[in-house]
């Protein structure tokens, strides 16, 4: 029917119904356009109960035996793999040699810190613990002791934290003479680090901080490349 020039029409019902789906559509839009362009803090890890269990230390007793097992594994490797003397025979005239050639590290670790650096990278061999995981474990030493077997610092010390990874008697990681031996308090982090659910897929630094538990937990991530050239110098000296 026709309706004249000027003679307003009264809405239905299911204008107003239209009118109102089409607004709050509108307004949803405009909230999501502007969250998702927001800058977000980078998210704190969310751990299910499962997930804890999971993570919890292994009882000293059990890393204790599991490390005197790693001993002895190392012990056979040693004795299996040649002196450097003869462990290659001279590249025949015109042969080509392929150079084993690691990448250099940021920062200059001295004799001591490359032996416990070894230690650890040696010891997830005896566990059967992929690279990554080394260079997790490598990536954690690094912050917590700076690659160095630390004692009781005094007044300096964080609680009773002790050795390379600066594990905690009192928060069940083994006695003191324990974790202050590279390879118990190695195996106890490598025995950890297994229990968190998908840590290949993580990156180093969230991987660390679920076995650290540590109040930076982002500061593992500067030590991912020291930690990825260690990794492959050692490889390369072992060849």
């Amino acid at each position: 029917m026709y309706d004249p020039i000027g003679r307003p029409r009264r809405l239905t019902r299911r204008g107003v119904f239209v009118g109102l789906f089409l607004t709050a559509a509108i307004f949803t839009g405009i909230v999501v356009v502007v969250v998702r362009t927001m800058p977000h803090p980078q998210p704190v890890e969310q751990v299910s109960l499962d997930e804890l269990q999971q993570m919890i230390v292994p009882d000293a007793t059990q890393t204790a035996l599991i490390a005197a097992m790693v001993r002895s594994r190392l012990a056979a490797r040693r004795a299996a793999t040649p002196s450097p003397a003869v462990a290659a025979a001279p590249a025949a005239p015109g042969e080509r040699v392929a150079l084993c050639a690691p990448p250099g590290t940021p920062h200059t670790w001295d004799a001591v810190q490359r032996e416990n650096a070894a230690t650890i990278i040696q010891v997830g061999w005896a566990l059967d613990v992929p690279e990554r995981g080394q260079v997790v474990a490598l990536a954690t030493a690094m912050q917590e002791s700076q690659l160095r077997n630390l004692g009781d610092l005094g007044a300096r010390n964080d609680h009773d934290s002790l050795g390379l990874f600066q594990q905690r008697p009192s928060m069940g990681w083994g006695s003191v003479d324990q974790v202050m031996d590279p390879v118990y308090s190695t195996t106890a982090f490598y025995l950890a680090l297994k229990r968190v659910p998908g840590w290949e897929s993580m990156a180093v630094t969230v991987a660390a901080q679920r076995v650290q538990r540590s109040a930076f937990p982002y500061a593992y991530a500067q030590w991912e490349t020291d930690a990825n050239a260690l990794v492959q110098q050692n490889n390369c000296n072992t060849l």
